[in-house]
């Protein structure tokens, strides 16, 4: 390796750390100032009481007396175990559970997004080329998507982490040097996303899988004439890692049912239906409020890509207006503004099947050309055809030429027959890519794609779709999306000048900064209402060092019945176990319910408040403008 070369991968290297520090960094700032490191969501507030449980050194705890006083949203009282839990598969929220040890539970998230843009960097290094992996940890550091959900208490960014070492590892292992321990990793990895995500662990794994076994398909094929003593050991190489890391796999994915068995008594029981009966994954009446069709499914997916166009990247021309905050706040349809961050995806799809193609026969180009244009053409159609069965061709439509209706789209059985089809038809050319296995680019492209595709697909399962925290529930595909985009942009680099290309990319980012992301983010300061301001006011009230019991008064029925929203910065400071320095408390107005809870803390100070609906004030405030 030349000096220039080396200088070119040293530079690289300390600017995917300075990268990692600025993620770390800014999840601390929008922590602080934008979310003043207090959930705001219902599924934050569950993971954080389960981490405290867990840091407490328990799996579940006895349900507190009176239970109601105590209830906080997505957290469980079984009535049959007398236990209380968070609904949530229980991965999370034990990592979780080492920031609250900390006294920081934010610094988990910051600490996991510095680790993902440095391995997003590796990744596009090792398997690409360095200018790759620096333009895709760029573009992951920067992603308006990662700035947001950094600085929150969601699982979503230590799921990304997962997923990016999962891919790593599995490039690792693929090599002989240290394979079993690479399959390790990459079990472990994938064992803790099962464990904190498990449907996006559908659409990160699968691809892998089947490549794995077209991988060990094709050794078998190619030793299949040679004896025992001949073939074995490559066949054995081969399995060895992939055994080690679907047993790590499996070992932590166990926790989910082991997690149901302690909090419940039933390892298959699905703990979000203890909530909401009908919190299920599927199609049909069982799933969703009203049932959940493919039609819905479809309506969801195009509602979120629409955000996720603008969150991704932040590549959006138009300013964030008041109406447009407004619609962060309280839309999930499609957003009003166009996004660009897509763009360069088909690009980057492009550029990594043909421009790592060294050696390759004329032949076997065309055959690839050949293969992605009849791919493209046919996924296209499967993917319009469920919406365009009333598209008239020539005196009929689509549907009446098929023989069937346009409510078919609502029909269960058809959507699992497209949502299947869907999924081969992904991960089908991953069979064309075995010969290219020399040339890893070309797969590693597929298996990229697959995973941007698949959890669009995947999360079409689901009954509900996700924007309030930007498009969550795709964000474990953004290091694959940073990866294919940064693809053209490397080549660009390569083809032009490096340090114009790059510095561009770093320029644009940080326009997008400014320009999208601040005020994006921003227009979720004290989201629902939430803020530090009720702490604040405990705090003023204060007579002395005594804990203190906040008892929260207001209406249980009515239009003024008081919502969760209205004291979550109390259940946020409220140990599960009742020793907090704070424990809020509702008062529901019941007999003897207020005694019972002041009985039970006969050394703390008590400050009343009162509250209706979201709101929340002090008592006393009352009594001093009385």
């Amino acid at each position: 390796m030349s000096k220039v070369s080396q200088l070119k991968i040293n530079y690289y290297a300390l600017l995917a750390v300075i990268l990692a520090f600025f993620a770390f960094f800014m999840t601390a700032l929008v922590s602080r100032t934008v979310f003043e490191r207090l959930p705001h969501l219902e599924d934050e507030i569950a993971y954080l009481y389960q981490a405290k449980i867990f840091a407490g050194g328990q799996i579940v705890i006895e349900q507190p007396q009176p239970r109601q006083a105590f209830w906080q949203p997505f957290v469980i009282d079984h009535n049959e175990s007398g236990n209380r839990f968070g609904k949530y598969t229980p991965g999370w929220s034990a990592v979780l559970a080492l920031g609250v040890l900390l006294g920081q539970a934010w610094v988990i998230n910051g600490f996991l997004a510095a680790l993902t843009v440095a391995l997003v960097y590796r990744l596009g290094h090792e398997v690409f080329s360095p200018d790759v992996g620096i333009i895709a940890a760029i573009l992951t550091a920067f992603s308006p998507a990662a700035l947001l959900l950094n600085a929150t208490l969601m699982a979503h960014t230590a799921a990304l982490f997962y997923t990016t070492l999962f891919i790593y590892a599995y490039w690792r292992l693929s090599h002989k040097k240290r394979a079993v321990v690479w399959g390790a990793i990459a079990g472990i990895a994938l064992g803790l996303l099962a464990a904190s995500r498990p449907l996006t662990t559908v659409a990160i794994g699968l691809p892998f899988i089947v490549w794995s076994g077209l991988r060990l398909i094709a050794l078998f094929i190619e030793n299949y004439r040679l004896s025992w003593a001949e073939g074995s050991p490559a066949m054995i190489a081969m399995l060895k890692p992939l055994l080690m890391l679907t047993a790590c796999t499996l070992v932590l994915a166990t926790s989910i049912p082991l997690f149901n068995y302690a909090a419940t008594g039933d390892s298959s029981q699905n703990l979000y239906e203890l909530v909401w009966d009908y919190d299920q994954i599927g199609f049909g009446e069982c799933c969703g409020r009203n049932g959940h069709t493919l039609e819905k499914g479809f309506n969801h997916a195009g509602f979120d890509l629409t955000l996720t166009a603008s969150d991704l990247f932040g590549w959006q021309l138009e300013p964030i207006t008041p109406q447009l905050i407004a619609h962060f706040q309280t839309q999930a349809n499609n957003l009003p503004v166009r996004g660009y961050s897509f763009f360069l995806l088909p690009l980057g799809v492009i550029t990594g099947l043909f421009a790592f193609r060294q050696g390759q026969k004329r032949q076997d180009i065309l055959v690839l050309i050949g293969a992605i244009i009849i791919w493209s053409m046919v996924a296209l159609a499967w993917v319009l055809f469920p919406k365009n069965l009333n598209y008239e061709i020539g005196d009929s439509t689509v549907a009446q030429l098929l023989k069937t209706t346009p409510a078919i789209i609502r029909d269960p059985s058809f959507a699992w027959i497209w949502f299947r089809v869907a999924m081969i038809g992904l991960l089908f050319p991953l069979i064309l890519w075995v010969r290219w296995q020399h040339n890893p680019q070309i797969p590693y492209t597929w298996l990229l794609l697959s995973i941007v595709l698949g959890i669009v697909l995947v999360q079409m399962l689901y009954w509900i779709g996700s924007q309030r925290y930007s498009t969550r529930y795709y964000y474990e595909a953004l290091t694959a999306a940073a990866l294919l985009t940064a693809l053209p942009l490397a080549w660009l680099a390569q083809k032009v000048n490096r340090p114009l290309v790059i510095g561009a990319v770093l320029l644009l980012t940080v326009v997008t900064l400014y320009h999208y992301s601040t005020p994006r983010i921003m227009a979720l300061y004290r989201f629902n209402g939430i803020s530090s301001e009720l702490i604040a006011g405990v705090e003023e009230r204060r007579t002395d060092d005594s804990p203190v019991l906040v008892i929260i008064n207001g209406d249980a029925t009515g239009d003024n019945r008081v919502r969760w929203r209205a004291y979550a910065a109390l259940m946020a400071v409220t140990s599960p176990y009742l020793d907090s320095d704070i424990v809020g408390a509702r008062d529901y107005g019941s007999s003897g319910m207020r005694e019972q809870i002041v009985a039970q803390f006969p050394n703390r100070q008590i400050i009343e408040v009162q509250a209706a609906g979201n709101d929340t004030w002090f008592i006393d405030d009352i009594d001093e403008n009385e």
